[in-house]
C-alpha cells in the first residue's frame, strides 16, 4: 500500500510534461524581448534608460497577479486559472505586433506580466499535488527546467525569425503556440486536491484545528525564514531578468559578437541552467532522502550555489577574454537561478498543502520584485556611466553582490524545520494529552 502511494502514475507524468511545456512557452515569451532588443530599440529610438523601464514594467503587476492567481487557484482550481492565464498572454503576444511607440510597448509588457505572474507558482503547486515528497525536488525541477530550456530551445528559432522575417514574426509564433497548449491542457488536465503519496486532508484536521489555519499561514508569511527565502528569490530574479533583457544586448554591443555567433551563444546559459537544476535537485533529493532534513537537503545546497554565482558575476564583468567572460557570466546566471527550484521545495516543508497556492503566490510576488528593480537599475547604470562597457561591469558586479548577500542570509540563518515541525509536534502533543 505504501509503495503504491509513492509511485508516480502515468497520468501524473503527462501533467508534469504539460506543466514543463507551460514553463517553456512562458519563458520563451519573456525571452523574445531580449533577443529583439537591438532592432526594437533602433525602430522606436529608445535609450538604455527607456529599455530598462521596458524590462521592469513587465513585473509591475506580476507580483499582484501572482498573489491573486494563487488564491484563486485555491478556490476554483489551478486548471481553470492556468488556462485563463495562458489565454491572456497569448493574446498579448499577438497584439505586440502592432507596437509603434514606447508607450504602446510598455502597455503590452505590463499586461503580459500580469498574465504570466501566477504561471510559475501555479505550475509548482499543480505539480506538487501529483508527486510524493521524496521525489519533489526532481519532480519540480522537471517543471522548472522548462524555463531555461524554453529560452535555450527557442533562442536559435526566435533569433532566426527576428533576423530573417522581422521581430514581429517571433511574437506571432509564440502566441500561436500558447493557444495550442491551452487545447492540450483543457483536454488532459483534471483538478487534483491531494498531494500524491502525501497525507489525506482528514489527517491534518486536528493539527490545523489546534494551531489555527490562518494563524499558521500568516506566521509563516511574516517569519524570518520565509522573508529570507523570498529575498533569495528576489536576488535570483534580479539575475534572471538581467539575463533575459540585457545579456544579448551586452554580447552584441559590448562584446561585438556576430549575429551567427550570437544566435548560438545566447542559448548557452539557459542550457547550463537546465543541466545545473537537474544536477543540484538530484543531489538535494539524495541528501534530503538520507537525512530527512530540509536544512541539509535544500538550504545547504541553495546557499553555496548562490555564492558561487556571485563570484562568477564579479569575475565575468572584468575579464578581457570574450570566451571567458561569456563562460563566467553564463555560470553566474546559471547558479543564480537555483532558488527557482530550491525555494518552492523549501516552502513545501514550511506550509500545509491547503495553503500551497497562496504561499507559492506570495513567494513569486516578492521574488518578482527583483524583476522590477534589476532591468531598470541596469539600464540606469549603463545610461549614466562613462561607457556601455563600464555600465555593464557595474551592473554585473551589483548583481553578484545581491546574490552573495541574500544567498548568504539563507545559508546561515534559515532553519525551516524548527518553525513548522515544532508547531506540528506541539499540536500532536496537545492532542495526545
Amino acid at each position: 500500500m505504501e509503495q503504491k502511494k509513492r509511485t508516480v502514475s502515468k497520468k501524473a507524468w503527462v501533467i508534469i510534461f504539460l506543466l514543463f511545456l507551460l514553463t517553456v512557452i512562458s519563458n520563451a515569451d519573456k525571452a523574445i524581448i531580449g533577443f529583439a532588443s537591438v532592432p526594437i530599440m533602433k525602430e522606436l529610438g529608445l535609450t538604455p534608460q527607456q529599455w530598462g523601464v521596458v524590462g521592469s514594467v513587465f513585473f509591475l503587476l506580476y507580483s499582484l497577479s501572482a498573489i491573486l492567481g494563487g488564491s484563486l487557484a485555491d478556490k476554483i482550481g489551478a486548471k481553470k486559472v492556468i488556462a485563463i492565464m495562458v489565454a491572456v498572454w497569448s493574446i498579448v503576444q499577438f497584439s505586440t505586433i502592432f507596437v509603434s511607440s514606447f508607450t504602446y510597448l510598455l502597455v503590452t509588457r505590463i499586461i503580459l506580466g500580469a498574465g504570466e505572474g501566477p504561471s510559475y507558482s501555479l505550475a509548482m503547486t499543480a505539480a506538487s499535488k501529483y508527486l510524493p515528497k521524496e521525489k519533489l525536488g526532481i519532480g519540480l525541477t522537471l517543471v522548472s527546467i522548462g524555463g531555461p530550456l524554453g529560452v535555450a530551445v527557442s533562442a536559435p528559432v526566435l533569433m532566426h525569425l527576428i533576423m530573417n522575417f522581422g521581430w514581429r514574426s517571433a511574437f506571432i509564433t509564440t502566441g500561436a503556440v500558447g493557444f495550442l497548449w491551452i487545447i492540450a491542457w483543457l483536454w488532459t488536465a483534471k483538478e487534483k486536491t491531494v498531494t500524491q503519496g502525501g497525507p489525506a486532508p482528514v489527517k491534518n484536521t486536528s493539527i490545523e484545528a489546534t494551531v489555527g489555519t490562518e494563524t499558521r499561514f500568516t506566521s509563516v508569511l511574516f517569519s524570518k525564514n520565509f522573508i529570507f527565502v523570498a529575498l533569495c528569490g528576489f536576488a535570483t530574479y534580479w539575475s534572471f531578468t538581467i539575463g533575459l533583457n540585457w545579456l544579448p544586448n551586452y554580447l552584441e554591443n559590448v562584446r561585438k559578437l556576430s549575429e551567427e555567433t550570437l544566435s548560438i551563444v545566447v542559448a548557452l546559459p539557459w542550457i547550463m541552467i537546465t543541466l545545473s537544476q537537474i544536477t543540484f535537485s538530484f543531489i538535494s533529493d539524495r541528501i534530503y532522502h538520507k537525512t530527512k532534513s530540509v536544512v541539509k537537503g535544500r538550504i545547504f545546497v541553495l546557499g553555496p550555489v548562490m555564492a558561487a554565482g556571485a563570484i562568477c558575476y564579479f569575475l565575468g564583468a572584468i575579464v578581457s577574454s570574450n570566451i571567458l567572460s561569456i563562460a563566467l557570466l553564463s555560470l553566474g546566471l546559471t547558479f543564480g537561478c537555483i532558488t527557482l527550484v530550491m525555494g518552492p521545495a523549501i516552502l513545501v516543508d514550511l506550509v500545509s498543502p491547503r495553503h500551497q497556492g497562496k504561499i507559492q503566490g506570495w513567494f513569486m510576488a516578492l521574488t518578482s520584485l527583483g524583476g522590477i528593480a534589476g532591468p531598470y537599475v541596469t539600464g540606469w547604470l549603463i545610461g549614466n556611466s562613462a561607457s556601455q562597457e563600464t555600465g555593464f561591469q557595474h551592473a554585473f558586479q551589483l548583481c553578484g553582490l545581491i546574490l552573495l548577500v541574500f544567498g548568504g542570509l539563507v545559508w546561515l540563518t534559515v532553519r525551516p524545520e524548527k518553525f513548522e515541525d515544532s508547531a506540528i509536534l506541539n499540536a500532536k502533543s496537545s492532542n495526545v494529552m
